[in-house]
């Protein structure tokens, strides 16, 4: 069984409409999969009907954006209900979010003698969830940059003369959003970040579960959060974090890499203790 538990549409940052990232999907004789798009759900009913059509099994999933002190972490959320109340106050509130911090990044820029529309950027978010990476891209079709990567080296990187920090939600914040859904918390590609030192926090927080496999993680790197999650009693994660696209941060297509198929089996395996223990 191939499982890739790492993946994004339109719906936040990816490039492929729902259809087509399900299509990508069966091209990559994927068994099992999850969107885990930023801060929405809002692709997951689509792609759960374009899945089942196929035979392909959809595990619902988000990404959570969360705060470490000063360091941001993004929380994977599975199994959970995409029709909870709750989650979805929550990620209203975090839409509302992100549309005034892109004000306020457009707001440097054209201080910086780059004038862009809001309407522009929310254009190639589709309306969705708006980020960094819509207004990278923008930056690029207006010619202001040749490409995402320099928008964000010289402009919208952490420090770097547009960039606006998030509003703070604490990683214990979306781990309980996560539970409180019925879902498991991992955290995301560990090796970007190299801050083990946050990861007795983040239990104690409630994390399920580490993402060992990941594009970004060579096989050391792999390796060494698979002897820390079995150290700490975590469960493992992984996917390409597909985006429909090549380069960066992000697999070249799905299943690059995948989840082995017994480290999934432990994962779901998992879920119902979980929901007992959040109903007690």
């Amino acid at each position: 069984m191939r499982v890739d538990l790492h993946l994004h549409t339109t719906a936040s940052d990816g490039l492929l409409e729902p259809a087509a990232l399900v299509s990508a999907v069966r091209a990559a004789r994927l068994q099992v999969f999850s969107v885990t798009d930023h801060d929405t759900v809002d692709a997951l009913a689509e792609v759960e009907a374009q899945a089942r059509a196929l035979g392909l099994r959809l595990i619902p999933g988000i990404e959570l954006s969360a705060m470490w002190h000063r360091v941001e972490f993004h929380i994977l959320g599975y199994f959970v209900d995409p029709a909870d109340a709750a989650l979805l106050a929550f990620l209203q509130d975090r839409r509302e979010a992100r549309g005034r911090r892109l004000q306020l990044m457009l707001n440097r820029l054209r201080t910086l003698g780059m004038a862009v529309e809001a309407d522009e950027v929310l254009a190639r978010a589709q309306d969705g969830n708006v980020g960094r990476p819509h207004v990278a891209r923008v930056l690029v079709d207006r010619g202001f940059v040749a490409s995402t990567d320099e928008a964000f080296e010289r402009y919208l990187g952490d420090g770097k003369p547009a960039y606006v920090p998030r509003p703070d939600v604490t990683v214990a914040e979306a781990i309980r959003t996560i539970h409180d859904a019925g879902g498991l918390a991992s955290l995301a590609h560990p090796g970007l970040h190299n801050r083990d030192d946050a990861i007795p926090d983040l239990m104690a927080a409630g994390l399920d579960a580490i993402e060992a496999y990941h594009v970004c993680h060579s096989a050391g790197v792999t390796a060494h959060y698979r002897r820390l999650a079995e150290r700490r009693g975590l469960l493992l994660t992984g996917g390409s974090d597909f985006h429909g696209g090549t380069g960066g941060d992000h697999g070249p297509a799905p299943g690059m890499p995948c989840l082995p198929e017994a480290e999934f089996v432990r994962l779901e395996a998992a879920v119902p203790a979980r929901r007992a223990a959040m109903r007690s």
